[in-house]
């Protein structure tokens, strides 16, 4: 008897329709992020424009990016943004490129505005969105 209602119940959750996703899908779920989105075209725009200074938050030492962009990682936060302090200004309008992941991106856009900066927004899907929006890319030096 014991047998007979396991398995009905197991067949009756294996048919069920209504499971929810295994990944969170951003078309689904609204995130929330510290700082709004913009998409690469539009990112772009920004840079063309000479109006906004971007800021790389991927990991470790990105072989190219965004021309003229600063490196401000999650992992050393402080010690990024201490070497790019006579740069960068809480004035400044910021652009956060990640690695389409939004996660680090809106750490880093979170903590900016924690100190200060009001004009900071996430670039979306990232380095590889910005290049096939027609962005141009550098090397990258390494950092210190």
């Amino acid at each position: 008897m014991l047998a007979v209602a396991l398995a009905l119940t197991a067949l009756s959750w294996a048919l069920r329709p209504d499971r929810l996703p295994l990944v969170a899908d951003p078309a689904v779920y609204e995130l929330e992020l510290a700082a709004p989105l913009v998409t690469p075209t539009v990112a772009r725009d920004l840079y063309e424009a000479g109006d906004h200074l971007f800021v790389d938050v991927r990991p470790g030492t990105p072989a190219a990016t965004v021309p003229g962009a600063f490196l401000v990682r999650e992992d050393s936060f402080d010690d990024d943004l201490l070497r790019q302090f006579d740069f960068l200004t809480p004035a400044d309008p910021l652009v956060i490129v990640g690695d389409g992941e939004l996660t680090a991106a809106s750490n880093v856009a979170g903590r900016l505005l924690d100190r200060g900066w009001h004009d900071v927004v996430i670039m979306s899907g990232g380095l590889a969105a910005w290049e096939a929006a027609g962005g141009p890319l550098a090397p990258r030096e390494a950092a210190p």
